[in-house]
Parts: structure tokens; C-alpha cells; sequence
């Protein structure tokens, strides 16, 4: 009976250990699975790495074989439009963005051309747009050139432009731009002028008579500083020339490199009486201005610096002369 039972403990032991839910298989098997997924994720990375590689080389063929192009970038305040050396330069103000003008660069060389009258044999071109900072508006500086450019443009042209220059700076006209595309252009002022440029800061009417002293000094300011005291500037020099109620005076402003922004600046001037004078009462003006009171031609320092070059030249009784003949004439008296 023992014996039995012993066999069939046996019996049952052995079934257990061909059963497939035999936990003693088990570490066979598990490795025999680890083993096959393995093998599996290795040839799927293999792939997965060998397609990658072969996208990165097609996209690399296809940028070698056509290239992208490149996109300028947009120029909305650059200092050089163009690289050209204008011997006339110009500036002015407008208040807009520089982004909103440089694309209608060509209209507002157009438009510059007719507001200054200038002749086919010329042309104008913008040379840059600055927008400062932050600001909402922009300097715009602009050249006239000679057509063609290797030629130089007339002593006609010159002139008739230099008046226009002149007129604009004083503000008796203004740059007729394209109001709904520019605005209104403030703050105009030359650059650049060969032979230089002559304003006249009092803008008085000529006056004619018997001519008795031309003066001349130089003052370290620009004709721009200077037009903004001219109230000042003129009594001031009525008070030095002590002028009667018969005479009367003109004044012109010369900067000889052509620039109203630019030191230093020429004054030029003449008294002119209307009626006959006595040769005492011209010395009696020289005699004044010599004295040291008068010596910074009766200019407060504090306000136009120091007065250099201080020369003035009497005339003979009773040479009668257009005060802007003489001082056209006389443009570099003295200096």
C-alpha cells in the first residue's frame, strides 16, 4: 500500500513537470522571448536609422541642386540708399515711418525734382532714410546729380537751384510733395553747395543809396543757429552802428562750404544813407567801432560767441549804390 502511494506521488509528479503552466519552465521560455524581441527592436531601429539617413542625403542633394534664394533685407532706415558722391546735398524732415517711405522712394524723388524746378540735364536722388530710435519720423537726405553723372551740371542750373535752396531754408516756399503719401516736409536744410550759399537772415528789401561802410566778421555758429536769433542779431547791430534816421542797413550770411549746419558763418553788411552825409559823421563811426566796447562788434559773446575778422572799408561821399549789388559783388571782401 506504501508502495502504491509512492508511485503514484510519482506519477503526479512527473505530469507537473510536463505541464505547460510549470513555473520551473518558466526562465527558459522568458529568455527564449527577451531573445526574439530584442532581435526584433534591433532590425527596427537599423530601419528606422537607415531611412533617416537616406531623407538627410536626398535633402541635401535637392538644397546643392537648387539653392534657395535669399531675401534682401528690407531697408527701412539704412544710411546708404546708394553710394553716390552728390556735389549739391540736401535734407529735410517728414513725419512718417521710414518703412512707409522707402517704398515710394521713386514719387518722392519725383516729387522733390518739380518742387525745385530743375532742368532735364539734372536729376534727384534720395541717399538715405533715418528714422531715429523710436521716433515717428524721418530724416530724408537727397543729392542732385548732373545727367549724365560723370558730367558737371552748369553755372545756370547752380544758380537757379541755389535760389530754390535758399528759399526753402528761409521757409518763404515749401517742397510740394504728394500730401497724402509724405505729409508736409519740415526743417529743410543744404548740406552740401558748391561756391558756397548766401541767405539773407533779415529778409528786408533792398535799399539804394549813397553807400558808407561795408563790414564783414565771422562768427562760429551755422546759418541755421543764427537765423534762429536773428531778432537779436539785428538790434544789436543797430545798436553798434548808431544809425541815424536816414541810413539804413542790410545784412547777408555766407557759408563758404555751402552747408546752413555747418560752422563758420561770414557776416557781410553795408549802411546806406539816403541823403548826403558829412565825411565827420563817417569817421565818427569808424572812431566807435574802434573802441573797445565795440571791439566783439557789439555781439553779446554769450550768445554768438566770438566775433573774428572784424574788418569794414568806408566809400567816398556820395557813390550812390544798390545795398545788394555790393553785397553780391563783394561776396569775399575782406575775408
Amino acid at each position: 500500500m506504501v508502495n502504491q502511494l509512492k508511485e503514484k506521488k510519482k506519477q503526479v509528479q512527473q505530469q507537473h513537470n510536463l505541464d505547460p503552466e510549470n513555473p520551473e519552465a518558466e526562465p527558459s521560455r522568458f529568455f527564449c522571448g527577451s531573445f526574439c524581441s530584442a532581435l526584433s527592436r534591433l532590425f527596427s531601429l537599423t530601419c528606422v536609422i537607415f531611412l533617416v539617413l537616406s531623407f538627410a542625403t536626398l535633402l541635401s542633394a535637392i538644397f546643392w541642386l537648387f539653392p534657395p534664394r535669399r531675401s534682401l533685407p528690407t531697408r527701412h532706415h539704412a544710411d546708404d540708399i546708394v553710394h553716390l558722391n552728390a556735389s549739391v546735398e540736401a535734407c529735410f524732415r517728414l513725419h512718417k515711418q521710414a518703412s512707409e517711405v522707402i517704398s515710394h522712394k521713386g514719387k518722392l524723388e519725383m516729387d522733390i525734382f518739380s518742387s525745385i524746378h530743375l532742368r532735364n540735364n539734372t536729376k534727384v536722388t534720395v541717399l538715405s532714410l533715418h528714422q531715429p530710435g523710436a521716433s515717428n519720423f524721418t530724416h530724408v537726405k537727397f543729392g542732385v546729380l548732373p545727367v549724365p553723372t560723370n558730367h558737371t551740371m552748369t553755372k545756370h542750373s547752380l544758380t537757379s537751384l541755389r535760389s530754390s535752396f535758399v528759399n526753402l531754408f528761409a521757409q518763404s516756399c515749401d517742397l510740394n510733395l504728394t500730401t497724402s503719401t509724405f505729409g508736409k516736409p519740415t526743417s529743410f536744410q543744404v548740406l552740401k553747395f558748391p561756391g558756397g550759399i548766401t541767405v539773407d537772415p533779415l529778409g528786408l528789401e533792398p535799399v539804394s543809396g549813397l553807400l558808407e561802410l561795408l563790414f564783414s566778421f565771422t562768427l562760429e555758429f551755422s546759418l541755421s543757429e543764427i537765423q534762429d536769433r536773428v531778432d537779436l542779431l539785428k538790434n544789436q547791430l543797430e545798436l553798434v552802428l548808431h544809425l541815424e534816421l536816414f541810413e539804413s542797413f542790410r545784412v547777408v550770411l555766407t557759408n563758404h562750404k555751402g552747408s546752413t549746419v555747418s560752422p563758420p558763418v561770414t557776416v557781410r553788411g553795408c549802411v546806406v544813407s539816403n541823403m548826403t552825409i558829412m565825411e565827420s559823421h563817417i569817421q565818427q563811426r569808424f572812431d566807435h567801432l574802434a573802441q573797445p566796447p565795440a571791439k566783439n562788434f557789439g555781439l553779446d559773446n554769450s550768445v554768438f560767441g566770438e566775433v573774428k575778422n572784424v574788418t569794414f572799408t568806408s566809400y567816398p561821399v556820395g557813390k550812390v549804390l544798390d545795398s545788394d549789388s555790393v553785397l553780391a559783388t563783394n561776396a569775399n571782401f575782406l575775408t
